[in-house]
């Protein structure tokens, strides 16, 4: 056993160092560049909307040209994110007791931080809108069909119903170019996250990860030219359930990449000489319009390469802040906007923005995600949510601070897998972040 585990810590020593070899050997879930990816991925976002947010190019970020329109900085972004949360997902999955265990700990990790963003809209952001429009605060509550009362509660089960509040933040000029008033454009992308959990769950209790993890072959094949067919053809297979939704198919489809990723770690090869052919595809499908066709798939082959061979691997020392700088950029955004701040131009717009939201991370972190995900190994019901001997899942994505704390808190679960965590927004983010 001793021989068998040294073996096995050589070969991720060398993988790590370089050498090419199959994913299952290359990722060390406690040694790996996530953080790094996660933080980047939700800055990338961040930018991607200082464009239309504070009036800059146009509207749409550079790359939305360079592409032809195909892709944007935060759908790059939101790729990213779906790609390592279908990798970690799925593995969560394979780590958990039972279906309920991961279904708590999914819901933990999305649903505590997003309600509270929600509250801290209506309350912070809201109101300071709502003052410089009127002076006062009177009639903030009550008086407009899209009231902060509504807010809260048309958006409580992540489906966003209602971007708005008193119709405010009419003279931004994200509004003057024409795009819908909201004050958190990127929370969209939370209910297709949570929707592809539910997916991994009922693959997972039908026992397709291992007895059939050929079908999800299958069913990532058939994702793949559905959204190619919906691309040339959004009301391709309009009305129908799920399938209907052409941005629910598209980050499905992503999603099912790290799923595979996963499921075949075993096969996959972790190579530099493969990632530079995928960095290859990925420029020329962005610039001759084949980025949906190959570009996303060489994109999620970057995604894992990086993460196994940055050295970034404590970037989460004092905590996992890319989920509160996802959900928070957005309104920080709005706001600088509306008070001129857009005004002094791009880069102090986009410093600024990016320090104000990490204040709003970092509280986001210590005040409500890290807490709540201490619940993780609660009794539910007959089930009791504790992690599989000699599991070592994804710890980095949801408890990072056991890597600072001096003890390890027996509260704590060291299971995560939360997209994006951030994380997001597909190509039509860079467009209409909220729609």
């Amino acid at each position: 056993m001793l021989t068998r585990a040294k073996h096995r810590a050589e070969q991720k020593h060398r993988a790590q160092a370089g050498s090419s070899a199959v994913l299952e050997d290359a990722f060390d879930p406690h040694r790996n560049s996530l953080s790094l990816l996660r933080l980047l991925f939700a800055a990338m976002v961040l930018l991607d909307h200082a464009f239309p947010l504070g009036g800059f190019h146009g509207g749409s970020d550079p790359m939305w040209g360079w592409t032809r329109g195909q892709e944007s900085f935060g759908g790059l972004a939101v790729a990213g994110f779906f790609v390592v949360s279908g990798f970690l997902v799925t593995r969560s999955f394979d780590g958990s007791p039972n279906p309920f265990s991961y279904l708590w700990k999914r819901f933990l990790r999305i649903f505590p931080g997003f309600w509270v963003c929600l509250v801290v809209t209506v309350a912070l952001f809201g109101t300071i809108a709502f003052w410089f429009d009127h002076g006062s605060l009177h009639g903030y509550l009550h008086g407009y069909p899209d009231s902060p009362e509504g807010y809260l509660k048309n958006n409580a089960l992540l489906s966003m119903n209602q971007w708005n509040i008193d119709n405010l933040l009419g003279s931004t000029p994200y509004a003057h170019a024409g795009f819908p008033q909201a004050f958190d454009g990127s929370l969209w992308t939370l209910i297709y996250e949570f929707k592809c959990y539910l997916g991994v769950m009922v693959l997972g209790m039908f026992g397709v990860f291992h007895r059939w993890r050929v079908s999800v072959i299958v069913l990532s094949l058939s994702l793949w030219a559905l959204q190619l067919k919906q691309n040339l053809d959004p009301g391709f297979l309009r009305g129908w359930f799920l399938l209907g939704d052409p941005n629910m198919v598209l980050l499905a489809f992503i999603f099912s990449i790290g799923m595979l990723f996963y499921l075949y770690r075993d096969k996959v090869i972790v190579s530099n000489t493969l990632a530079a052919i995928a960095l290859v595809v990925l420029v020329v499908g962005m610039r001759t319009e084949l980025y949906y066709g190959v570009g996303l798939v060489a994109w999620a082959y970057l995604c894992m390469w990086a993460a196994v061979r940055l050295p970034f691997h404590h970037v989460d020392r004092y905590g996992d802040f890319s989920y509160g700088l996802y959900i928070y950029a957005f309104p920080v955004e709005q706001i600088f906007a509306l008070y001129g701040v857009n005004s002094w131009g791009l880069v102090p717009y986009v410093l600024l923005s990016l320090g104000a939201t990490m204040v709003l991370a970092v509280g986001s972190w210590y005040a409500v995600e890290r807490p709540f995900l201490k619940l993780k190994r609660i009794r539910i019901g007959r089930f009791r949510s504790t992690e599989s001997a000699g599991d070592p899942v994804e710890e980095q994505l949801a408890l990072s601070h056991e890597r600072h704390t001096p003890e390890r808190d027996p509260a704590a679960d060291p299971e995560s897998g939360r997209a994006g965590d951030g994380v997001k927004g597909t190509a039509a983010e860079g467009r209409t972040a909220a729609t």
